[in-house]
């Protein structure tokens, strides 16, 4: 009895104790934290003044230097060449500043008639001798329609035109007789415009290619289907020192069974009968 209510008085005092302790500290959970999306890639590289996707760039001689259709020329040629890029420009180039260039060029083949005259008439005589025959008229024109486009490349109108204004506005301050002196320097720097093009482009195609290399989407495989051709048949594989394993028939559907045919052997003796011995009983 004594020990049952010393039983009972422990229970009582570690209940009294426990209803005074304070309660459990709520620990809140961690926070889940999402990490932020990745930066979106950066924009597709495009080409350079609305150009085209894909071009033929003129490739880098030995001496460095991009082979444009006005390097390696004859002094008349510097000349001829130069009095193209005007007339390119005196039909491309609009507007109430442009516009200019034609009146300019229109001048321009008036105070040097004589010299470009000249100059005509000994790129002819090159294009003879350097193609007998017809033929060196024909190559001669063919030459001129290159270049005549090379000047109309569109993407560098911009500062195409602007440099042609400058350059046939000085040219027709420059004395004919000096103009042999003038064009080849005054070719270069219209020439230049399209070099540094073509340098932005072929920076432009390096770019793409590492874009795509890090951001452009792989392409998705499709399956290849070959007109009137059989699935192949599933071949056994055989792993050493394993079972081989029975091959399964195939059912095609709505194939009817084979009939089994008599195998012939010739010269074959049938098998003799089986006799069964009779038993009589005694």
């Amino acid at each position: 009895m004594r020990l049952g209510v010393k039983n009972l008085a422990a229970i009582i005092v570690i209940s009294a104790v426990a209803a005074c302790a304070p309660p459990p500290v709520k620990v809140a959970p961690p926070p889940i934290i999402i990490p932020p999306p990745p930066p979106p890639p950066p924009v597709m590289p495009l080409p350079p003044g609305g150009a085209a996707s894909s071009m033929t760039i003129p490739p880098i001689g030995v001496d460095g230097v991009r082979v444009t259709p006005n390097r390696f020329l004859t002094p008349d040629e510097n000349i001829w060449h130069f009095r193209s890029a005007l007339n390119v420009a005196a039909l491309n180039c609009q507007g109430p500043v442009w516009g200019q260039i034609a009146v300019e060029y229109n001048k321009f083949i008036v105070v040097h008639k004589t010299r470009l005259a000249q100059v005509g008439k000994a790129i002819d005589r090159a294009y003879v001798s350097r193609y007998p025959g017809q033929n060196g008229l024909r190559v001669r024109d063919s030459n001129m329609t290159d270049l005549y486009n090379y000047f109309a490349l569109p993407p560098v109108k911009a500062e195409f035109c602007d440099a042609s204004l400058r350059r046939v506005t000085e040219a027709n301050a420059v004395p004919s007789a000096t103009l042999i002196d003038y064009s080849p320097g005054a070719l270069a720097e219209l020439d230049g415009v399209f070099i540094r093009f073509f340098d932005a482009y072929l920076l432009y195609e390096r770019n793409l290619a590492d874009w795509n290399l890090k951001y452009a989407p792989s392409p998705a495989i499709q399956p290849v289907f070959v007109p009137n051709s059989q699935p192949l048949a599933p071949q056994p594989v055989f792993v050493p020192g394993s079972q081989p394993v029975a091959p399964q028939p195939v059912f095609v559907p709505n194939r009817q069974p084979a009939t089994l045919q008599p195998v012939i052997v010739p010269n074959a003796q049938p098998a003799p009968p089986i006799m069964t011995p009779t038993v009589t009983p005694n």
